[in-house]
């Protein structure tokens, strides 16, 4: 596996070249460009805290950057699962060409998912920025380990959804639709009280989830670093995904090119 991993070092400007073209070729000819990375969650902020709000009684200025902070990281795991699917299959004329890892194509997809919640949360450390400066050091402080947290964690879904979806093709879809579901079942725009009221905690406390959301709402909604517990779930989490990518890698790469 070191050798694996010298290679997709050997790769890194190909890749690296690969995820900018693609954040180039996104928001080609767009007026606004990278700002719809931030303009999307926002919008859609204000009216789920304004409909939300109303019916759950709950002020929209506390609500609003709750549910943007869910939106965002919503939107980055959303993009390694769902997002991660196609890595491979858009990839195949490279693939053809050059004799790379096939792991750089996803690690590709996660570099610009990265790069999208980077942007993103701009908008947040704005509003922090705002209405609790006392929080912004922390948060400062705290987003290069929430980042590399998230880019351990994204990199080996966005490997194990390649994987499996370039063989079996409806897999996507299926992952889709339990994400919708997972997506009720988090506390993403829920606010904890509201599961621990209906006696449902156990959705929180044993749903990875919930701990990625609070490597940054800890810090940029409370002022508090995130525990131990949080780094620690995500980590444990993205290490159980790395045992299951190893043993795909090497028992599904050298055939997967029939695939594609």
């Amino acid at each position: 596996m070191g050798s694996y991993l010298q290679k997709i070092w050997s790769a890194r400007y190909f890749f690296l070249h690969l995820a900018r073209a693609e954040l180039r070729y996104k928001f080609r000819r767009s007026k606004l460009g990278l700002l719809w990375t931030m303009l999307n969650p926002l919008i859609m902020t204000l009216m789920m805290s304004f409909i939300l709000g109303n019916l759950l009684h709950v002020k929209m200025k506390e609500y609003a950057p709750y549910i943007f902070s869910g939106l965002i990281i919503w939107e980055f795991m959303m993009g390694s699962v769902v997002g991660g699917c196609n890595s491979l299959i858009v990839s195949e004329p490279y693939i053809k060409q050059f004799k790379h890892p096939f792991a750089i194509y996803p690690l590709k997809t996660t570099i610009v998912n990265i790069a999208t919640f980077l942007i993103a949360i701009q908008g947040l450390m704005l509003w922090t920025l705002l209405t609790k400066p006392a929080n912004l050091l922390v948060s400062i402080l705290t987003l290069p380990f929430s980042t590399i947290s998230l880019l351990i964690l994204g990199w080996p879904i966005a490997i194990l959804t390649s994987f499996t979806n370039s063989k079996f093709r409806d897999f996507a879809q299926i992952l889709a639709l339990v994400m919708q579901l997972l997506w009720y079942l988090s506390p993403v725009f829920f606010k904890p009280e509201m599961f621990q009221n209906m006696k449902l905690a156990v959705l929180l406390d044993y749903n990875p989830i919930t701990y990625i959301l609070n490597l940054v709402r800890a810090p940029m909604l409370y002022g508090q670093f995130p525990s131990l517990l949080d780094f620690g779930v995500v980590i444990c989490t993205a290490v159980v995904i790395y045992l299951f990518t190893v043993i795909k890698i090497r028992t599904s790469e050298k055939s997967l090119i029939f695939y594609l």
